[in-house]
């Protein structure tokens, strides 16, 4: 059994993998404690033939696995389920961590016997050169303090649910086998409440751990037709997963088997409300997101997604936790999303 198991999922990652891999290995844990776990995504370029000659060079230390396309969600299932290390954490394959953190993160996480613990991140250009966080990112808190994951979604956690700014116990995802919904997009949303509700012990810390790349081609930033329109499709889904998860939350029946998690949450019905609260927040921001997206279209693919979200009954949308700008901008799409949507189309095309 290793200490730490990382977590690589690789598509078309060729370009920055080097800096990565050499990130994960210029670390304060012994390398015969450290498992590297590159999953090529059915990549077409050459991610898996760089992952293969670090595996050469590391042979005790890089884990190399091969798999038809699954999407980022469905490599990082793989390598949880390969996974042997006591702790895990997540690094996409354009990204990099800090040099010698690893350790530390591991010493607080046995001296508290925590589940889980988050940390601080930057972000970089694709020149890797810093980027000011936006900001309500400069709003996080980091101020540590253990508690419950519960507690910590219910009064902590903002609308960022990405799957890397933790270190976790391997244990408490593969004992209640909570995998990733698979999907291109958003994936981790989802997935980080199952895991926080069965987490006892998590705490929290100002490390900057993680360099998060911001690149103009990502799935996230896309902005060709055809991608923006698939961004928008995995926007529906997520809300539709929120909901049922809501659901699962209030012992009704849930369609997915992760979601069997909240079944024996043991959550207190004050606690149970919070984080009810929490979803609706998530909710109303994706759908913001989704309505102000397909806004650029005509009427009719408008109409096709005002209609899913009806059916969904997503309206009224939740204030809740919001700012004083996204008050107003819910109360407007509550009182009328068509127009709010024909309005933001018609400023669209008078900027074209």
């Amino acid at each position: 059994m290793k200490l730490l198991s990382v977590i690589i999922p690789l598509y078309n990652s060729a370009k920055w993998l080097p800096k990565c891999l050499d990130s994960v290995l210029d670390q304060d844990v012994p390398l015969a404690e450290l498992e590297v776990i590159c999953i090529n995504d059915g990549s077409p370029d050459n991610s898996e033939e760089i992952a293969l000659k670090y595996q050469q060079k590391y042979p005790n230390t890089i884990v190399v696995l091969s798999q038809e396309n699954q999407g980022p969600s469905g490599a990082r299932n793989n390598g949880m389920k390969h996974a042997t290390g006591k702790y895990l954490c997540f690094v996409d394959p354009d990204d990099y961590v800090e040099p010698q953190v690893f350790g530390g993160l591991i010493k607080k996480m046995t001296d508290g016997n925590l589940d889980m613990l988050r940390f601080n991140y930057h972000i970089v250009d694709e020149n890797y050169k810093p980027v000011e966080k936006r900001e309500f990112e400069k709003q996080f808190d980091y101020s540590p303090c253990v508690m419950s994951g519960a507690e910590f979604l219910a009064n902590r956690l903002d609308i960022a649910c990405n799957i890397w700014r933790y270190m976790y116990r391997t244990e408490l995802i593969t004992a209640n086998e909570i995998w990733c919904f698979t999907g291109d997009y958003f994936d981790d949303t989802p997935w980080l409440p199952l895991v926080l509700m069965k987490a006892e012990r998590l705490d929290i810390c100002d490390t900057v751990v993680y360099d998060y790349q911001e690149r103009s081609d990502s799935l996230v930033k896309a902005n060709s037709l055809p991608r923006v329109k698939k961004k928008n499709q995995g926007f529906l889904l997520l809300i539709r997963l929120l909901l049922e998860e809501i659901k699962g939350l209030r012992g009704e029946k849930v369609s997915y088997d992760s979601m069997k998690v909240l079944r024996n949450a043991n959550l207190s019905s004050d606690l149970c409300d919070k984080i009810v609260l929490w979803y609706q927040m998530m909710i109303a921001h994706c759908v913001i997101s989704l309505l102000t997206s397909v806004a650029i279209y005509e009427y009719k693919s408008r109409r096709y997604v005002f209609k899913e979200l009806n059916d969904l009954g997503v309206f009224p949308l939740s204030s809740y936790r919001a700012s004083a700008k996204n008050i107003n901008k819910i109360r407007a799409f509550n009182s009328c999303p068509r127009l709010m949507m024909g309005i933001i189309h018609l400023k669209n095309n008078c900027k074209r």
